[in-house]
């Protein structure tokens, strides 16, 4: 079962607006929830090579741009302790950004990764930086990753999308818990397409469940439940704009459901359209708890 856990918070800084965005977030949360604050720069060893990092400083040598790295972190770092009171410790590394940021998860055993969904990568022009989708994709630990829209307000409205793929139970205690934490309110939808009217009894029943299971742990939920739907991602961001949510909740295997249902990867495009952050959430494989999906389990909460 994945629990919401926010004690050892990293957060990737390339010193892009979005990054620094990300350090807001991050810094709220830990204050909110006590935890720490792990500032991590990655030296991007392929830009290093064609002196394309920090433009307009003309250093050459690796210690020198360890050195500036390093002081422009414990910068921000000072800055987040007066603004915050959080602990901040500042890492610097040399490599491939997403490679490092992973295994820096690894390292400090990080319970939560807040970043931007663009850096590192100027030269690139995907939906969502390759970085940041290495990073969710790979990382031993939810991500939140937000692009440049997000702008930091609080989270007082949390988006929990269900739809009938084989893991998106293992966001429901997740999400309760997070938004307990927060003090907010959770927002469940059912996402179902055209083909799939009959798994509406079985969804209407997860729904019911879910909002028992919220109840029960104090937190106010709201069920919709929405059919014929052509794209779950622009589905979920449309509801998320007609509430005027703060964060959603996501898994990343969605993606998983070829069929022609999706123009593209749900969570890729949910990122990418959001003006607020998303949590996304590796599935456990072989987690056998929790069997909400088909209306006959219980969940264990």
């Amino acid at each position: 079962m994945i629990h919401f856990n926010s004690s050892k918070i990293l957060i990737p800084v390339d010193f892009s607006e979005t990054s620094l965005l990300a350090i807001k977030h991050g810094a709220f949360t830990a204050q909110l929830t006590q935890g720490n604050v792990y500032l991590l720069h990655v030296i991007n060893i392929l830009y290093f090579s064609q002196e394309m990092f920090l433009p307009n400083i003309s250093v050459h040598a690796q210690t020198d741009f360890e050195k500036i790295a390093q002081e422009r972190l414990l910068q921000l770092a000072e800055e987040v302790k007066e603004e915050y009171g959080v602990e901040v410790e500042c890492i610097t590394k040399i490599g491939s950004p997403n490679r490092e940021i992973t295994d820096v998860a690894k390292e400090i055993e990080a319970t939560l990764i807040v970043m931007g969904t663009h850096g590192y990568s100027a030269l690139e022009e995907l939906v969502i930086g390759s970085t940041a989708l290495k990073v969710i994709t790979k990382a031993p630990c939810p991500t939140m990753a937000m692009n440049s829209d997000a702008n930091h307000k609080g989270y007082n409205k949390i988006v929990l999308p269900i739809d009938t793929s084989a893991h998106t139970r293992q966001k429901v205690n997740y999400s309760i818990e997070l938004a307990k934490k927060f003090s907010a309110s959770l927002h469940v939808i059912g996402l179902l397409g055209s083909d799939e009217e009959s798994e509406k009894p079985s969804m209407e029943l997860i729904l019911h469940q879910i909002e028992g299971f919220a109840k029960k742990a104090n937190v106010v939920s709201h069920n919709d439940l929405i059919s014929k739907v052509k794209n779950r991602a622009t589905a979920t961001i449309d509801y998320v704009n007609k509430i005027n949510a703060d964060l959603i909740v996501i898994m990343t295997d969605q993606e998983a459901e070829l069929s022609g249902f999706f123009l593209g990867p749900y969570s890729q495009q949910v990122i990418h359209l959001s003006k607020v952050p998303v949590i996304c959430i590796r599935p456990v494989i072989g987690d056998s708890h929790g069997s909400i999906l088909t209306g006959t389990g219980g969940y264990g909460y």
